[in-house]
C-alpha cells in the first residue's frame, strides 16, 4: 500500500525542480532587444585643414565614395550601422562592434570592441568615447584627448 504524504512530496519535488527550468526557458527564449548606435548613418568630419563644407564633403563622398577620405577630399568618415561602426581616416579602415552604451548627461558613453580579433577574449582592445548629438546633423565625439565635429551625409533627415 502507498503512502498519499509520499506522493504529494513527491509531485511537490519534482515541480519544484522543473519551475526554475521553466522560468529560465521563458527568459532565454525572448529575444534580447540588441544595442544600436543612438544615430546612424554616414558622418564627415568637420575639419579646419579641410575647407569643404558640409554639402562640399558630401558631395565628394557621393562622387569618390570612401576614396574621398584618401584622396584627402575628406579628412574622415565615420559611419554607424546597427550594432557597428566602421571608422575609415587615411588608408585605414577600422570596423568596431558595439560592447555597451551608457546615456549620461548631455550625450552617451559608448564603448566598443575590434569586430575583428585575433586576441584572447580577456585581452581585447576597448575603445571607449563620448558622443553627444548637436543638432539632427552634426554629433560630437570627445575620445579624451580631443573633440571633433562629425556632419551628416545623406538624406537631410534626423539622425534615429
Amino acid at each position: 500500500m502507498s503512502n498519499p504524504f509520499n506522493r504529494e512530496s513527491s509531485i511537490q519535488s519534482r515541480s519544484g525542480a522543473i519551475a526554475p527550468l521553466v522560468i529560465a526557458l521563458v527568459l532565454f527564449s525572448v529575444p534580447a532587444s540588441a544595442q544600436v548606435y543612438p544615430v546612424n548613418g554616414v558622418f564627415s568630419a568637420i575639419d579646419a585643414r579641410y575647407p569643404l563644407d558640409r554639402a562640399e564633403a558630401c558631395m565628394a563622398l557621393k562622387t569618390f565614395g570612401v576614396d574621398a577620405v584618401t584622396q584627402e577630399a575628406v579628412a574622415e568618415l565615420i559611419i554607424f550601422m546597427k550594432d557597428k561602426r566602421y571608422d575609415v581616416k587615411g588608408d585605414v579602415q577600422i570596423e568596431e562592434r558595439l560592447r555597451s552604451i551608457k546615456k549620461t548627461d548631455g550625450g552617451f558613453r559608448i564603448t566598443e570592441l575590434p569586430a575583428k580579433s585575433g586576441r584572447l577574449p580577456g585581452f581585447r582592445r576597448k575603445t571607449s568615447y563620448f558622443l553627444r548629438v548637436v543638432d539632427p546633423f552634426t554629433i560630437e565625439i570627445w575620445d579624451g584627448t580631443s573633440l571633433t565635429q562629425y556632419a551628416k551625409c545623406g538624406p537631410q533627415k534626423a539622425p534615429v
